[in-house]
């Protein structure tokens, strides 16, 4: 599943480390390791992929973003300082952010719970996007020649919008506008885990479309790919 695995994979990339009794902070990051190799274990427990669509799914992942949130936050109180702490926090609010209301606010999840339908629709597609963004996301900040700090972050930000738009376009396709235009509030959401820029705002998809090939083509990618996807499964 998408959301969950990838969020919680991705941060122990970018971490990488338990909430065991003891909280051991040696480099390799062990302690939180352990903590968190519990994980994969609960999100087999159940079919997952795409986006949780269903009450079930809900409480799986739930249940295991919390674990995973847990471990991170015991690491972070024990091992790392309070700048650390910070960069941690800022890479993980977004996805705290929206599971705090899916999992803890019971008019919000009812009113996820009522788009479930048009979420089993999309769930090729959101893996398909979100694959695709994640893709983007690693080859741009694996990129160290030419590039400018202000190129950099009009490449994350139009990496983004390329993103929700393709979320959109998919969602828009098959289902109900306002499905499509609260899958993507979640979508726009939880990409801050990935592309936490408040500048991105300021970036608009004008911009994008007037950039250079290699950002313009992003959200071209994007949705392009999703269409084709979409065409072929009819």
């Amino acid at each position: 599943m998408i959301i969950v695995t990838e969020l919680l994979l991705l941060m122990i990339a970018a971490y990488s480390s338990s909430s065991d009794d003891i909280i051991q902070c040696d480099k390799n990051r062990s302690s939180l390791n352990n903590c968190l190799s519990k994980l994969p274990d609960m999100l087999h427990q159940t079919e997952l992929q795409g986006i949780p669509s269903s009450k079930k799914d809900v409480d799986v992942a739930c249940s295991s973003f919390k674990t995973g949130m847990k471990c991170f936050d015991d690491y972070s109180r024990h091992c790392l300082a309070v700048s650390e702490q910070k960069k941690l926090e800022d890479y993980i609010v977004g996805a705290r952010y929206t599971f705090r209301f899916l999992c803890d606010d019971p008019a919000f999840q009812a009113q996820y719970l009522k788009y479930t339908t048009c979420f089993k629709g999309i769930t090729r597609d959101w893996d398909h996007c979100a694959n695709t963004f994640l893709r983007l996301v690693k080859e741009e900040m694996s990129r160290t020649e030419n590039i400018t700090a202000s190129s950099r972050l009009i490449e994350l930000c139009c990496a983004k919008h390329g993103f929700l738009k393709c979320i959109y376009v998919a969602s828009r396709l098959k289902c109900h506008k306002e499905e499509a235009i609260f899958i993507q509030r979640i979508a726009d959401t939880l990409s801050s885990t990935r592309v936490y820029l408040p500048h991105c705002e300021q970036v608009g998809t004008d911009i994008c479309s007037h950039a250079p090939y290699v950002t313009s083509s992003v959200a071209i990618t994007l949705v392009f790919s999703v269409v084709t996807a979409l065409r072929r499964s009819r």
